[in-house]
C-alpha cells in the first residue's frame, strides 16, 4: 500500500519534485559556490555538500528536460523547459568544481546543443497551442537559457589553462591595458586602509599571475618592475599574492572572466529584463485549464529567477572587477570613490584573503596514535587509512605569530630554489661535508628530494626534542617545527605538489619502523574512552600535532634517538647499527637510521655552531622554495579550487620579483 502510494505520488507529481529540487540546488550553488576561494574557511562537511549539489545539478535539470520531452502530464510543466535549461547555465559563483572540468568544455557545448534542441522541441510541441502571450514568456525564457548556458560553457573555456595560454598570447589579459601610476599613488596614500587600493593593484598586475599558471616567465612588456609601489619586503607582499590567487580563482572556477565582457554585460541586463517580462506576460495569460499547483510553482520560479538575477547584476556592479574597469576609463573618478566607499563598507577586499595558515602532520605525533581506535581500525579495514589521516591527524597552524613571513621576504632573493633543496644554505654557512666527523649533510640532501624531506622531518624532531640549546631560542624553534610539520603534510597528504617521484614505500617503511619502536616498549595509550558516548566524541575529534601527545612524542623519539646515539661526558656519541658502517655511502631500508645520523651532527655541531637552529629553518626554507618552484602550475591550479595551499603563494612570490627577469630588462 504504501509503494503504491509513493509510486502514485511520482506519478502526479514526479515533475514538480524534480523542477522544484533543480531550482533548490541552483539557490545552494549561487550563494555557497564561492566558499572555496579562502583557504580551509568551508567546513569538510559543507565542501562534502557543496561537491555533491555541484554533481547533482546538472544531473536533475537533464533528467527533467528529458522527462517533458516524453511526456507532460500537467499542460504547465511544459513552460518550465526553459527555465530548467536556464538552471543548466549555472550560477555565477561555480562553474568548474576542480580543473578537469573545464577542461570537459567541449562536452559541455555537445550538451548544450542537445538540451536545447530538447527544450525547443518541449515548446513547440506543448506551449505553440496555448496562448501568445504564454509562448512570448516561452521564447523569452528559453533565449536567456540559451545564453546562460552558451556563457557557462565559454567560461569553462576560458577558465582552462590551455584557454588562458591563448588569452595570454593575444595580450587578451585584465590589468595590462590601464595599470598606470593612479593605482600606485592611491595605494601609497591610502597607508590605514589600502587592502582595496591593493585589490586593484593585484588584479591590475593579474597578467604577470596568469602567465605564471600558463607556463611562461615572460613579463608583460607594458607592466615593467619599477611600477610596483611594493619593496621585496613588503609585509603587503602576502596580502597582494593572496589577492591575485583569489581572482584566479574567479577565472578559473567562476563565470568572472566572461561576465566582465560586453557579452557578460549584455547577457546580465538582457536575463533580468526578460525575466521581469516573462513574469508579466505570464501573469496576464489565460490560465484557465491549468491546476493551481502548477501555477504557483511557475510564480516561485519566476520570482526566485528574478532574485537571482537582481542580486547577480548587483554583485557584478560592485565587483572588483567592475571596479578595475571603470579605473581604466576617463572622467569616472567618482564613480569609482563612490563604489570603493560602499565596497569598504562591506569590506569586500579583505573577503578575499586567506588566513595564512598552514598544514600540519608530525610522523612521529602519528606513530603514538591509538591503533584500536575506533575510526583507525575502520578505516584501515574499508582501504580509507589516507583518507583518515588527513581528516582526523592533520590541523592548521597560524604563521602570521611566527617569525616565518619575515623569514621567507629575507630568503626568497638570496637563493637559486630552481637548482638547490638546501646545499646552497650548507656551503655558505660553512658546514661542508668534512666539517662533521662522519657527514650526513651530503647525503640526506643529493636522494630524491622525498626521502630527503623524511630525514630532515625526523632528524628536525630529534633535534628539538634533544637540544641543550634550543630553549634559549623558543620562538625560532617553534617556527622550524611548524615548516616541518608542513613539509611532511605536504608529502603525506598533497605528494603531487612535491617535485620528483615520491617513494610511498619508504614513507611505509618509516613509519612501521617508528611504530614497532614504540609498541616494543609497552607505549600503547590505555587512556581510550570506555562508554561509548566518549568513543565516539573522540572519533569527531581533530588529534594533530599541536599540542596532543607530547610526551609520547617525546618519549619516542628518546627511543629512536638512543639506540646509535649516546651522551657521554657532554658530548653526543654516534654508533651505527650492528654490521653497519656510518657514512653517507650507506643506504638503509628506511629513514630512521639516517635521520638518526643526521640528528647526531646536529647534537655534536650545536657547540661549535651557535648559530645552527638559523642553518636547519634556512634549509627547511630553501626545500620549501625548491619544491615550490618545481611544482607544475597545474598542481598549483588544481589546489585553487580546494582552498589554494601556502607553497602557491610562496611560488609567486618568488615570481613577482623574478631576478632573471628584472637583470634583463
Amino acid at each position: 500500500m504504501a509503494g503504491g502510494g509513493i509510486v502514485q505520488l511520482w506519478a502526479n507529481s514526479g515533475i514538480r519534485i524534480v523542477v522544484l529540487l533543480s531550482f533548490t540546488f541552483q539557490v545552494f550553488l549561487f550563494f555557497c559556490g564561492g566558499i572555496r576561494r579562502q583557504r580551509r574557511a568551508a567546513s569538510p562537511l559543507l565542501a562534502a555538500l557543496l561537491w555533491l549539489v555541484y554533481l547533482l545539478a546538472d544531473s536533475t535539470a537533464i533528467y527533467a528536460l528529458g522527462y517533458l520531452s516524453h511526456s507532460t502530464p500537467h499542460k504547465l510543466a511544459a513552460f518550465w523547459a526553459p527555465l530548467l535549461l536556464v538552471h543548466l547555465g549555472g550560477p555565477d559563483s561555480i562553474t568548474a568544481y576542480t580543473i578537469d572540468d573545464s577542461r570537459l568544455w567541449l562536452r559541455h557545448l555537445l550538451t548544450l546543443v542537445v538540451q536545447t534542441l530538447g527544450a525547443a522541441y518541449v515548446l513547440y510541441k506543448y506551449v505553440t497551442s496555448a496562448g501568445r502571450l504564454l509562448l512570448s514568456a516561452s521564447v523569452l525564457m528559453f533565449t536567456v537559457g540559451v545564453l546562460k548556458y552558451g556563457e557557462r560553457t565559454w567560461a569553462l573555456r576560458c577558465g582552462s589553462l590551455e584557454g588562458i595560454k591563448s588569452r595570454i598570447r593575444y595580450k587578451e589579459v585584465p590589468g595590462s591595458k590601464y595599470f598606470g601610476d593612479t593605482v600606485k599613488n592611491n595605494l601609497l596614500n591610502q597607508k590605514d586602509d589600502n587592502e582595496e587600493e591593493l585589490l586593484i593593484l593585484a588584479h591590475s598586475l593579474l597578467g604577470q599571475c596568469m602567465k605564471c599558471f600558463a607556463g611562461s616567465y615572460v613579463w608583460l612588456v607594458d607592466c615593467p618592475p619599477w611600477v610596483y609601489p611594493l619593496e621585496e619586503d613588503d609585509t603587503d607582499l602576502y596580502k597582494f599574492v593572496e589577492m591575485q590567487l583569489s581572482l584566479m580563482y574567479d577565472i578559473m572556477y567562476t563565470k568572472a572572466w566572461v561576465i566582465h565582457t560586453w557579452y557578460g554585460y549584455f547577457t546580465r541586463v538582457f536575463s533580468l529584463v526578460a525575466t521581469i517580462v516573462t513574469i508579466l506576460l505570464f501573469s496576464f495569460s489565460n490560465k484557465n485549464g491549468y491546476s493551481r499547483v502548477d501555477v504557483r510553482i511557475t510564480y516561485f520560479l519566476l520570482a526566485g529567477a528574478v532574485t537571482l538575477e537582481i542580486i547577480s547584476v548587483l554583485t557584478t556592479i560592485g565587483s572588483i572587477w567592475m571596479c578595475a574597469w571603470l579605473c581604466s576609463l576617463k572622467r569616472t573618478h567618482l564613480l569609482v570613490n563612490v563604489l570603493k566607499f560602499l565596497r569598504r563598507l562591506v569590506r569586500s577586499a579583505s573577503k578575499r584573503r586567506h588566513s595564512i595558515s598552514i598544514g600540519q602532520y608530525n610522523l612521529l605525533h602519528f606513530c603514538t596514535r591509538d591503533k584500536n581506535e575506533l575510526g583507525s581500525k575502520a578505516a584501515k579495514k574499508m582501504g580509507l587509512d589516507k583518507w583518515w589521516t588527513s581528516l582526523h591527524f592533520v590541523c592548521t597552524a597560524d604563521i602570521s605569530k611566527t617569525s616565518l613571513p619575515v623569514l621567507l621576504l629575507e630568503t626568497k632573493t638570496k637563493l637559486d630554489p630552481e637548482y638547490s633543496k638546501g646545499i646552497q644554505i650548507l656551503e655558505r654557512s660553512g658546514l661542508r661535508k668534512e666539517q662533521a666527523g662522519w657527514s650526513h649533510w651530503s647525503l640526506s640532501l643529493n636522494l630524491d628530494f622525498g626521502k630527503s624531506l623524511l630525514i630532515w622531518h625526523l632528524a628536525t624532531d630529534v633535534y628539538l626534542i634533544r637540544s641543550k640549546e634550543v630553549g634559549r631560542q623558543e620562538n625560532l624553534a617553534k617556527t622550524v617545527q611548524m615548516l616541518s610539520n608542513y613539509m611532511m603534510f605536504l608529502l603525506v597528504t598533497k605528494p603531487d605538489m612535491l617535485p620528483g617521484y615520491i617513494d610511498k614505500t619508504w614513507l611505509e617503511r618509516t613509519r612501521d619502523s617508528l611504530e614497532e619502536d614504540w609498541l616494543s616498549e609497552d607505549q600503547e595509550n590505555t587512556e581510550s574512552p570506555k562508554k561509548w558516548w566518549g568513543m565516539l566524541k573522540k572519533q569527531f575529534r581533530n588529534d594533530g600535532p599541536n599540542g596532543s601527545r607530547i610526551q609520547q612524542i617525546e618519549q619516542l623519539a628518546s627511543n629512536f634517538h638512543s639506540r646509535f646515539l649516546s651522551d657521554h661526558e657532554g658530548k653526543w656519541e654516534y654508533a651505527p647499527p650492528k654490521h653497519e658502517e656510518a657514512g653517507p655511502q650507506k643506504h638503509y631500508w628506511a629513514a630512521d637510521v639516517h635521520a638518526t645520523e643526521l640528528a647526531a651532527e646536529f647534537l655534536h655541531l650545536e657547540s661549535s655552531v651557535p648559530n645552527l637552529l638559523q642553518v636547519i629553518i634556512q634549509v627547511w626554507l630553501e626545500m620549501l622554495f625548491y619544491a615550490a618552484g618545481r611544482c607544475g602550475p597545474e598542481s598549483h591550479a588544481r589546489q585553487l579550487s580546494r582552498g589554494g595551499e601556502f607553497i602557491t603563494v610562496v611560488w609567486l612570490l618568488t615570481q613577482h620579483f623574478n631576478p632573471d627577469y628584472l637583470d634583463n630588462v
